[in-house]
């Protein structure tokens, strides 16, 4: 088994070049998005929307010229990427989706005990009636359809039958999202719209085989990871920390993953093979990066606390008064180092882009370098967001200094 020992720094300007935060890879259009989904796998989908969604935000800081109708083609045209339950819900390569049936089952009976609580399990005794709406009626969403009437109001959950019946059926995998207008997702049946692939079965033997593949693709979506329980390895199958770890160990000794020892942190990480060559490739390049608040890179908080003295907490679920920042602030990456943090304002198409709140990180020196380096994001930035770039925010970076 072989074992790199690396500094921080090694690790760091590993993972910005892994993820194309300095631009080394050359990622750049809808050519790019496919080239990133290959390497990393999923992107996690929230629907937020302040300064574009989640996944809008994670590929706007790699992908060179990046547009948000970018993604909505290759999902709901080209259909080479697929909204599916990884992580959470994400977003990954069509042609994956047959490998992800244990995750539809181990999800299948999560939405049923969530439905048990919920007071909802009648959902489950329409799923023939919504079925034969689908198939009448083609691409549906949940407002097209009421049956069964209403559950339980409550502050999470559908509020009707009909629409936690379609979203159970979405789950097992027989239909699928064909589109989203905003929030609102449509649903046709699978087999339509994924003829190829809707009736396939993975070709794992057991669970062990299935764990094989989906422990090495996860370090893939974070470049290098540590054996730690958090954030990175949540989800079905892999928070089981037994099994991790004796996959991890498989994985090793069969020469797929490599071991890594980083300075100063006790745990060790792994690296895929086909990974372990980007470290030969020190790219020195400064590039300013507005970083999604759920980007890959930040899927484990406490890694990211360790590897770049950086402490970053999402807020929009803290109460206004218990928040330490703001309710939606992205970290602020130059070369391998997080600086900064921001608030944006909400932008609307066409509207000027404005920050709310800027915090600079202790110690970070503020020149005339890194200043350019954040006018010519800012200035990719509006132009992703279709915004006016005013030149307000100066202001508020000079004011905290």
């Amino acid at each position: 088994m072989r074992t790199e020992i690396l500094s921080k720094n090694d690790a760091r300007q590993f993972l910005a070049s892994y993820h194309n935060l300095n631009g080394s890879q050359q990622y750049c259009g809808s050519d790019g998005i496919i080239k990133y989904f290959a390497k990393a796998g999923s992107i996690q989908y929230d629907p937020l929307n302040v300064v574009g969604r989640n996944a809008d935000l994670v590929l706007q800081s790699k992908i060179k010229d990046y547009k948000p109708e970018m993604l909505h083609n290759l999902l709901y045209k080209e259909r080479l990427l697929v909204d599916g339950f990884d992580k959470e819900m994400c977003i990954y390569m069509t042609e994956e989706f047959p490998k992800f049936a244990r995750i539809r089952a181990a999800r299948a009976i999560a939405v049923t005990n969530t439905l048990g609580h919920r007071n909802q399990l009648d959902a489950l005794q329409i799923l023939d009636e919504v079925r034969d709406f689908v198939l009448i009626n083609g691409a549906t969403g949940t407002k097209d359809l009421s049956i069964g009437g209403h559950s339980l109001e409550g502050s999470w959950g559908h509020k009707k039958l009909s629409s936690a019946a379609l979203d159970y059926l979405y789950t097992i995998g027989e239909l699928c999202v064909v589109n989203k207008n905003g929030t609102q997702k449509q649903y046709d049946f699978t087999k339509k719209i994924l003829p190829s692939l809707a009736e396939q079965q993975d070709s794992y033997a057991d669970d062990d085989d299935f764990l094989t593949w989906y422990v090495k693709r996860r370090i893939g979506s974070t470049g290098i990871l540590w054996d730690r329980t958090g954030g990175a390895w949540q989800g079905h199958f892999l928070s089981n920390k037994v099994k991790r770890e004796q996959t991890l160990s498989r994985l090793l000794e069969e020469g797929e993953i490599v071991r890594l020892l980083i300075e100063d942190i006790k745990s060790p990480f792994y690296v895929r093979k086909e990974d372990i060559s980007l470290f030969e490739k020190n790219d020195s390049s400064k590039q300013v990066k507005f970083l999604a608040p759920l980007d890959n890179l930040l899927w484990d908080r406490e890694m990211v606390a360790q590897l770049y003295d950086f402490e970053y907490r999402w807020e929009v679920y803290t109460p206004a008064e218990k928040r330490k920042y703001g309710y939606y602030v992205l970290p602020v990456l130059y070369g391998d180092q997080l600086i900064a943090r921001f608030e944006p304002e909400r932008v609307l198409k066409n509207a000027p882009f404005k920050i709310k709140s800027w915090w600079w990180e202790p110690n970070v020196q503020v020149t005339s370098e890194l200043l350019d380096a954040i006018n010519a994001a800012i200035y990719d930035f509006c132009r992703y967001l279709d915004a006016e770039c005013s030149k307000d925010y100066l202001d508020v970076l000079r004011n905290n200094v």
